[in-house]
Formats: C-alpha cells, sequence, structure tokens
C-alpha cells in the first residue's frame, strides 16, 4: 500500500491553510521517520478565491524554502475548475527536485478536459501525475466507467477516487470497486482511495482498500482535513518507536483543533457538502431542523453549496 500524507494540504481547510513554517520544518523532520510514506502533500498550487493562505495558493518561493526542509518527496494539489490551465504557470521536477507529485481533482462536468490537461502537465513538469475524481459517492456505474474510460490516454500514474461527503461504505460496494480498481490497474495506473471520517467508517473502509484492490491511501495526523477529517495515521501505521508524532498533537493542539459537531454525520449520509454542515452550526440550525432542509438538496446542489438552501423561505 503507497501513503500520502495530507495533513498539511487537507488539514489546511481548518484553519485557512495559514501554516507556520516552523510548524511545518518541525512536522516535516518527524514525518521523515515514516518510510511507509511515499509523499507529503502540502498544500494547492496558486489557487484563489477561497482562502488566504499561502498554502492555498503555494509559489515558487514558499516551495523552495521548504524543499530544502526534508527529503520526503513532496506533493501539490490543484483542482482543475479553479487552476491555471496553462502548463507553463505550474512547477517542475526539474527546479525542484523534491517535488515529486502533482494530484489533480476533477468534477463530473470537467473530466474530459481535465484529463487531457493531466497529459500535457505531466510531460511539462516531469513529475508523476494523479487524477483525482471527488464527491465518489455520487458517481453511479456509468459515470465512473465514463471516467476510467476518459483517463486511458492522460499518462497519469495514480487515479484517486475521493470519499469527499465521508458517508462511502466499502464493505457495501466491495464488488463494484473491484471491478473499477481492476479497470484503472489494466490501464496503467494506481487505484487510490482518499478517506473521510464524517460516518466514522474511514478505518473501517481502510481495512477493506486491498480487498477493493485499491493500492494507494492517504492518511493525516490526527485526521486532521476538511469537514470532520481524514482516515486517522495513528490508526494506521505501528508508532512504537515513533511516538514522537504524537507529540505534535499536544504542543500544536490550537493547529489540530477539529469540529465534533453532528451535522457532518447527516450530510454524509445524504452524500451532501459538508459545507451545509458547517454553516447550519454557524447558523444555530437545530440537527433536527437541518435533516429536513437536507431532503431539498438535490442534484448538482449536494456536491456544491447553495446557501440559499439553508434559509427560512
Amino acid at each position: 500500500m503507497k501513503f500520502i500524507d495530507v495533513t498539511l494540504r487537507d488539514g489546511g481547510h481548518q484553519h485557512n491553510f495559514n501554516w507556520p513554517l516552523e510548524f511545518v520544518e518541525r512536522y516535516l523532520v518527524s514525518i521523515n521517520s515514516f518510510k511507509e510514506i511515499e509523499f507529503v502533500e502540502l498544500g494547492y498550487w496558486k489557487q484563489s478565491g477561497k482562502f488566504d493562505g499561502p498554502f492555498y495558493s503555494i509559489e515558487e518561493k514558499l516551495l523552495s524554502s521548504i524543499c530544502k526542509m526534508t527529503k520526503k518527496k513532496l506533493s501539490i494539489m490543484v483542482d482543475y475548475h479553479y487552476c491555471s490551465h496553462n502548463v507553463e504557470d505550474f512547477p517542475s521536477n526539474i527546479n525542484f527536485n523534491e517535488l515529486g507529485l502533482i494530484r489533480v481533482c476533477l468534477r463530473k462536468e470537467d473530466v474530459i478536459e481535465g484529463c487531457k490537461f493531466v497529459r500535457e502537465l505531466k510531460k511539462y513538469t516531469n513529475c508523476k501525475l494523479s487524477i483525482n475524481f471527488f464527491n465518489i459517492t455520487n458517481y453511479n456505474h456509468d459515470d465512473l466507467e465514463f471516467a476510467c474510460e476518459a483517463a486511458k490516454n492522460s499518462n497519469s500514474d495514480f487515479m484517486y477516487f475521493a470519499d469527499t461527503h465521508g458517508g462511502l461504505d466499502l464493505g457495501k460496494n466491495l464488488e463494484m470497486f473491484k471491478h473499477f480498481t481492476k479497470l484503472i490497474k489494466d490501464i496503467g495506473m494506481i487505484p487510490g482511495l482518499h478517506l473521510h471520517d464524517h460516518s466514522g467508517k474511514a478505518y473501517f473502509n481502510y481495512r477493506n482498500l486491498s480487498s477493493a484492490g485499491f493500492d494507494a491511501t492517504d492518511v493525516s495526523l490526527g485526521g486532521l482535513g476538511k469537514g470532520l477529517g481524514n482516515l486517522k495515521l495513528e490508526h494506521v501505521f505501528d508508532l512504537r518507536g515513533r511516538e514522537h508524532i504524537l507529540n505534535h498533537l499536544i504542543l500544536d493542539q490550537g493547529l489540530f483543533h477539529m469540529p465534533s459537531g453532528p451535522y457532518g454525520v447527516l450530510t454524509a449520509r445524504d452524500s451532501i457538502t459538508d459545507h451545509y454542515a458547517v454553516e447550519a452550526e454557524r447558523k444555530g440550525i437545530s440537527p433536527s431542523q437541518f435533516a429536513t432542509r437536507l431532503e431539498g438538496i438535490v442534484g448538482s446542489s449536494k456536491d456544491n453549496y447553495d446557501s440559499k438552501l439553508l434559509t427560512n423561505e
């Protein structure tokens, strides 16, 4: 199983992607003892509009500084829908030797063009590339077939599915994913699954990854990540002799704060983006009221937050 540490990238959602550099350096030193982790993902490359923190818009100067902090191979992510489509705007492995992987998130409407972009990006950057299809619990069988077919000529190294809403039950969907992981391997890519823990199934799903044919997954310390978080690094690896990684949860506990309310459980159940959960908690909507309002959220609004759907009107 190949592992990517997404503590810094996905965990950035909890505090505006504004990591102190001294913490980043200490964390990279700590993670060096985890030989199982192939890449450490830092954040997003030159994206804007959603967050102001520097790790949501990593540029050459910041990447250069971080490359000097670690011997680990690094990864960055971009959301194709919002990123530059000019490959010359991206960093090359020739200029940044520690940069080993670029992951490109694709929405349903961007699959064809996004796969073409990944092919060009790989040629220009000389990095490994991963196509990440997110909101996977709202993909049906035909959607998944289409995604795999479109990815055939992308020359990508990984093809990831992301349980973005945190409601996946891999036990119930084992046979379907066996079919698609075989397809992905036949294409010549490594199949991966990014697990969220909104419904408490992340570790259960992790234990079923190999049976479903997946060869890669993501972990984060303390489960830090978007919404109610990810598969926990400390649940996956034997920490004997490496307990120092847990020190960050105490010494840096202000950076590892995670919401624990009930709202994300409801959005996970209905495969709806947890942006609604965040807003429901902020607005003081009770969970029972929130559950009723979720009944009216259908179609693309399940994956794309629409503020009007939580109003009292």
